[in-house]
């Protein structure tokens, strides 16, 4: 599709002439899309009409094609895509669902695919009451929740001296409370309880029963964080969850559910939770019976004020327990695709157990278990490889689904030889990674694989990314990472900014003691040496190892001149210049011309906050100070993998 830079139609601007070269909007017709060759194992799934099914389709068997297929089938049979659902676990996902079904289907407008959490809030959203909300519920980052936990952590000591403390926790976590880690198992404690379906009032009687004060401490600092974040209008993403499976659950709102949709799919099925499942449940499973007990939230009617459902909720709006009735009705179509030897989130919250039920959790119409469905046939990996999976997930036994479906999934076929699998155990990390760029080396001079024709996983993005891209850069191997992978934070192009505007914040909270080291040889307290030489080897400063050489000497050179006797080191130099820009002034900008520019910027950004300005103006101030706007633009407009990255 083209675009149009046309604006004759707008009312606030005088109408002008169309010049050659303009451009106009365009609508690209859908084109065809040939139906793929299924198997045995795929056609069976496609021709599953109605009820429950549970495919078991390992890597490369060609699982989204089958989903894909089958929700055409569905369609070609007759039924409305309006009323069909796909839940997947990913926005990428979900969008290349939509787009690979919109484009099989050649209709304007196809089934909804969605993740999991945008059903959620639009299932929240839906039942929210108008006159308590007048905005949209917020949702939480991630970051944005460990900042609520660790202040709420932090600011328990603080309560109990003043003995206004609600939360007693035991006095061996006390010294616990203010460091990072510990906030980081209770923000888990938060989220699994609330995937289980756990109020406060019930993790506390579920503490009390096992004998945990730690737990007990935990049922109150949930009850008090739940009431920070209704005060706030906002939620996290698992008690998103959880309040869409309380209104989901509930009888009338449940059957509206399942008159929408004829037919749910749901992609990764392994990676659900039990509030997934139970939402599953009330979506596409059967009736739920009664009998049902909850818990009751910590204060009556809390969803009243987050929007979670109607205040005369019977939970309490923020309340739930675990278990539900099982009812041998219903049995709606509900078509789940997953592979339980993938089950690798269970830090997360997701539960195998989810997969390995599933077939008693939504039985059939008759009351018999879900049928169980293999895609037997490997398109991608060679059968070397295939080998070698086999002898690791023979030590992975899953006893609760039959065992003829599970001997076909981990026995696939594949449609091509070959593959290798190597194994290395190293003494170090660093040892790890040197071996790696290594290989990957050799692969290319020596064999001639190209770069673009290799990959490396890693277990944990966050943690191990780092590390390897800096092994691999300075080994000389070029790297693409995954934006999705990379934490923005993490991003060459912002490291340096936040690192920036971090030193400036510092200094412009603490002015009188920033003053008090002007004209001393000594770094700033505001900007110590370290971080002196990573913003000046970053892109901010462009300094390599020899400019740094240089205008060290220089500046020890002119303190010598003053009649120091024994100047500063080097680094503390150019710190103290970095903070008085206007000692590099009569440098040579042969070699302190990136000094020049970044003591500029660090002097520019400070004013702008100690002058009242906000973070973000200063950040921009130190962004529109480097070459990196045009550079960005320049690269996008020249496409491919730099242009992706300049996005």
């Amino acid at each position: 599709m083209s675009f149009s830079s046309s604006t004759r139609h707008s009312p606030h601007r005088e109408p002008r002439s169309r010049t050659t070269g303009a451009y106009r909007l365009v609508r690209t017709p859908p084109g065809s899309v040939e139906p793929p060759l299924l198997d045995a194992g795929q056609r069976a799934v496609v021709d599953h009409a109605d009820g429950p099914l549970l495919v078991l389709a390992g890597p490369g068997t060609g699982k989204t094609t089958t989903l894909v297929e089958s929700v055409a089938a569905r369609v070609d049979r007759g039924a409305d895509p309006a009323r069909i659902l796909v839940l997947t676990f990913s926005r990428k996902a979900a969008v290349e669902l939509r787009d690979r079904m919109a484009a099989r289907l050649g209709a304007a407008r196809g089934p909804q695919a969605t993740t999991f959490h945008s059903y959620c809030y639009a299932l929240v959203r839906a039942h929210q009451d108008a006159d308590l909300f007048a905005d949209p519920l917020r949702l939480l980052s991630g970051p944005e929740q460990d900042v609520t936990v660790r202040d709420l952590l932090a600011g328990q000591l603080d309560l109990e001296k003043e003995g206004l403390a609600h939360v007693r926790w035991p006095d061996e976590l006390r010294a616990c409370l203010t460091t990072r880690g510990f906030a980081d198992e209770v923000r888990a404690v938060l989220a699994r309880s609330r995937e289980l379906g756990l109020a406060p009032d019930a993790l506390a009687a579920f503490a009390r029963r096992t004998g945990r004060p730690d737990w007990s401490a935990a049922a109150q600092f949930l009850a008090e964080y739940l009431d920070v974040l209704d005060a706030q209008g906002v939620l996290d993403y698992a008690e998103l969850v959880h309040r869409a499976v309380l209104l989901a659950e509930r009888p009338e709102v449940s059957a509206r559910l399942a008159e929408a949709y004829d037919a749910v799919y749901v992609d990764e099925y392994q990676d659900t939770d039990p509030a997934q499942v139970r939402l599953l449940h009330a979506l596409a499973g059967n009736p739920v019976s009664g009998g049902r007990k909850r818990g009751r939230g910590a204060h009556a009617g809390a969803a009243s004020r987050t929007g979670g459902a109607h205040a005369g909720m019977e939970d309490g709006g923020r309340g739930g327990g675990r278990g539900h009735g099982r009812d041998t009705g219903g049995g709606r179509t509900l078509v789940a695709f997953g592979d339980p030897d993938q089950s690798i989130y269970t830090f997360r919250g997701a539960d195998v157990n989810g997969i390995l039920e599933f077939p008693d959790t939504f039985r059939r119409a008759d009351g018999t278990p879900a049928p169980v469905g293999v895609l037997t046939t490997s398109r991608r990996s060679g059968s070397e490889l295939l080998a070698a999976t086999r002898l690791l997930t023979r030590r992975m036994p899953l006893t609760r689904l039959p065992a003829d479906t599970v001997r076909a999934h981990r026995e696939l076929h594949a449609v091509r030889e070959g593959g290798r699998v190597e194994t290395y155990t190293y003494p170090t990390a660093s040892t790890e990674l040197d071996n790696i760029a290594d290989l990957l080396r050799r692969a290319h001079l020596e064999d001639g694989v190209p770069w673009r024709e290799m990959a490396v996983l890693v277990r944990a993005g966050g943690r191990s990314l780092p590390a390897v891209r800096r092994a691999l850069t300075s080994a000389g191997v070029p790297l693409e990472v995954d934006g999705d992978d990379l934490p923005l934070r993490h991003e060459p192009a912002v490291a340096p900014l936040l690192t920036a505007l971090r030193t400036v914040a510092t200094a412009a909270l603490h002015p009188d003691r920033a003053d008090e080291e002007e004209g001393t040889a000594a770094a700033p307290p505001w900007l110590d040496t370290e971080t002196a030489l990573t913003l000046l080897t970053s892109p901010l400063g462009s300094m390599d190892a020899a400019d740094l050489r240089r205008l060290g000497r220089a500046l020890r050179d002119e303190e010598r001149a003053a009649g120091v006797t024994v100047p500063a080191p080097s680094d503390e130099l150019l710190a103290r210049a970095l903070a008085e820009p206007e000692r590099l002034v009569t440098h040579d900008p042969a070699y302190a011309h990136g000094a020049q520019r970044l003591g500029a910027l660090l002097r520019k950004a400070r004013e702008h906050l100690e002058g009242g300005g906000t973070a973000e103006e200063a950040l921009w101030a130190l962004w529109n100070g480097t070459p990196w706007p045009g550079r960005l633009e320049r690269a996008a407009l020249r496409g491919g993998a730099g242009g992706r990255n300049a996005d």
